[in-house]
């Protein structure tokens, strides 16, 4: 006899416990004369001896109680063929898990883990009977079709599993292994997950819930193999305004998850197939370090591009596969007034100029609100409005309109604008409104500053690389006359920037689908110094590419172990995904952002894929979870310790050097029976026997 938990067999010491309560009790008799001892001469051989059996009798069935409780928590456990208590006639349904992730690619002194894997699920086969049957299931990629089979049939299949670069769902194969247990008729069920114990895979079933109906599940865990990988951990897509282009790159972080150092590797960068940069790896054991490398943006569409390692070990995590999607055209209708009575001019007008002509995702077209027909401004992502002495009703309720759509708009008062027109404007969205105007236009007498920018809003976010705990360091704009602000009442109000008297720049107020943005200072040099700051520029770009809802360019990943989920800007009723050559049919769902397009990619491995309709189409990249470069593995003892409260019946056995004794303690594990209920009943026994012994065995004493 065996036990689970042999640890618990530490409290055998509390069945000393009422042997000590009894010789504290035990005190020698006083001695006391009476006239005639006769009668108590018979008492020493009658009553005495009955009450000293009683007490006798009491401690010893109290002790033993304790004992079978002790027993019944350690988990005794009984051979397969102890005395016949488990009778070879009775059928087994067994489950077998094998891990077969890319960390079973490792290889130690025993040879590869996967191969040592299939020999402990060929001696689990072996090991079962005639009448048992066996599920075979595997925890990367798809899960396998199989029934359950007798004991030649498993052995026959287990040639056709493989290492798999695919999704990891080892919690949801565990939780099937459950489920299809509790639909098997044998008394007997037993699941075993075969692995090399990969700490990142194991700690993420602490927080899988399970069934409650859980069977008795065995972790047979091998390989011993010194962890030596190097990794492309993650990969972030970065873009900068310089001239009024985006530039972008790549910042690749490399890590060595092994402990001996990495020399003689390369990390490359290839474009549409083509190699186009390669840069030197020195590592030492889990160090990791940055890599930067330039894209070129000349194209359209999309960027297909692939960081990878040369010279590694390991080579399933050397490959990083990366889909840039680049911005479709936006449109931006700019109005101003055709006047000429102007004292400074509007310097936003020249920039938008500048960025239509170099930026092709911004199709920007200008009007004069003398000459606008305001129904063709419905065909516009977004409007601005640059210093319009009035906003006309009908041009309020078009832009307002345009807003509540999903459009933007962006208002920059004029210095003799017409307040009560904007606020017309501003109160169809119930948008806040304007108050005052403070200082005095084209002085330059100082009355306020800028206050730095924090992180709390997209533009922000999209100018500067805010770390945390950082703030902006900026050359802020001196302003001589501004509006002031007062916020809307209904929510999606917050303002973009303030001055550093608390007052209110730029205030963006959601309506409807879309945002309206409406500044408190104009845009031309009479009202600050912002438009001869660096900081105009950037600003005003991000702000126009925010209201037209244009993202900027972006990375289309998806990790597998994971479903894959798209919201696109498009309406489609129909659509294929096209992956390694294969085409999968997806779930379309329409929902209020978009069309949503789904599949679980079970069968998916790292590349490239894309999403068809019948107008549009969109690539995207697959690259395994970061995770999976992990390969530190937990030993008996910290696997038990993580999942012991995840299972209610948990064995570990850990394959070692001496393979007879590893495959003697597996057949003990898996194919005994516990007994625990067996030291229960006892318990229970015992104390109704020393119930019956405290009530009914009576001592007279006279």
């Amino acid at each position: 006899m065996s036990f689970l938990n042999p640890l618990f067999l530490i409290a055998l010491a509390a069945a000393a416990i009422p042997l000590l309560i009894y010789l504290l009790n035990v005190r020698k008799p006083k001695k006391v004369r009476f006239s005639t001892l006769a009668f108590f001469d018979s008492l020493k051989q009658t009553a005495l001896k009955r009450l000293k059996i009683k007490r006798l009798l009491l401690l010893t069935v109290r002790m033993l109680a304790i004992l079978m409780l002790v027993f019944a928590a350690a988990r005794p456990l009984l051979p397969g063929n102890f005395g016949g208590l488990m009778s070879d006639g009775a059928p087994k349904a067994m489950v077998i898990l094998i891990d077969n992730s890319p960390s079973m690619q490792q290889v130690d002194l025993n040879g590869p883990y996967f191969d040592q894997a299939l020999e402990a699920a060929e001696e689990l086969i072996r090991m079962a009977g005639s009448d048992d049957r066996i599920l075979l299931n595997v925890t990367n990629g798809e899960s396998l079709p199989f029934p359950f089979v007798s004991s030649s049939g498993a052995l026959a299949r287990l040639s056709e599993l493989s290492v798999e670069n695919k999704g990891n769902f080892l919690a949801e194969r565990i939780r099937s292994a459950f489920q299809r247990l509790a639909q098997a008729p044998e008394p007997n069920k037993q699941v075993y997950f075969i692995t090399d114990g990969q700490e990142t895979q194991l700690s993420g079933l602490s927080d899988a819930a399970f069934s409650e109906n859980q069977e008795m599940i065995h972790f047979v865990v091998l390989g011993s193999a010194e962890p030596a990988n190097t990794g492309i951990e993650t990969v972030h897509l970065e873009s900068s305004i310089s001239d009024g282009e985006e530039n972008l790159s790549l910042r690749v972080i490399v890590r060595n998850y092994g402990v001996r150092e990495a020399r003689n590797q390369f990390l490359n960068l290839a474009i549409e197939e083509e190699l186009v940069s390669q840069q030197a790896i020195q590592l030492d054991g889990g160090q990791s370090n940055e890599y930067l490398f330039p894209v070129s943006n000349s194209v359209e569409g999309s960027i297909s591009a692939e960081v990878f390692i040369e010279g590694d070990e390991l080579t399933f995590d050397d490959h990083y596969y990366i889909s840039i999607q680049l911005p479709d055209s936006r449109s931006v209708a700019v109005i101003s007034d055709d006047s000429r009575s102007r004292a400074f001019q509007s310097y936003l007008i020249p920039m938008l100029e500048v960025m239509s002509e170099q930026e092709e995702r911004f199709d920007i077209s200008f009007y004069s609100l003398q000459n606008l027909d305001a129904d063709i401004l419905y065909d516009y992502d977004a409007v601005v409005l640059d210093a319009l002495q009035s906003v006309p009703d009908y041009l309020s309720q078009t832009v307002i309109d345009i807003v509540q759509n999903g459009g933007g708009a962006l208002l920059m008062p004029a210095a003799n604008g017409d307040i009560n027109s904007y606020n017309r404007m501003l109160g169809f969205g119930n948008a806040g409104r304007y108050t005052d105007l403070i200082g005095s236009y084209g002085s330059f007498d100082v009355i306020d500053r800028m206050a730095e920018p924090d992180d709390s809003h997209p533009i922000i976010d999209s100018i500067f690389e805010i770390g945390e705990g950082e703030s902006v360091r900026l050359n802020v704009p001196e302003l001589f006359y501004l509006y002031q602000i007062e916020e809307g009442s209904q929510s999606g109000s917050f303002p973009i920037l303030s001055t550093r008297s608390g007052q209110t720049l730029f205030q963006e107020q959601s309506i409807g689908n879309g945002k309206m943005i409406y500044s408190a200072i104009g845009s031309d040099p009479g009202w600050s110094n912002f438009p001869i700051k660096p900081f105009f520029a950037p600003f005003f770009f991000r702000t126009v590419e925010y209201l037209a809802r244009g993202e900027g360019a972006k990375m289309n990943n998806h990790v597998l172990g994971e479903r894959f989920e798209k919201i696109t800007g498009h309406t489609f009723d129909f659509a294929e995904i096209e992956k390694s050559g294969e085409t999968f049919v997806p779930e379309i769902t329409q929902r209020f952002e978009g069309t949503m397009v789904s599949y679980h990619g079970n069968e998916w491995e790292p590349g490239f894929g894309k999403i068809i309709s019948d107008s549009w189409e969109q690539y995207f990249s697959v690259n395994q979870d970061a995770m999976e470069s992990v390969l530190n593995s937990l030993n008996k003892s910290e696997v038990e310790n993580i999942l012991g409260s995840v299972f209610e019946q948990l064995s570990v056995v850990r394959v070692e050097d001496d393979r007879d004794t590893f495959f003697a303690e597996l057949e003990s594990a898996s194919f005994g029976k516990e007994i625990w209920f067996w030291f229960i009943i006892s318990a229970i026994i015992l104390l109704i026997a020393e119930s019956i012994i405290a009530r009914f065995y009576k001592v007279e004493i006279i």
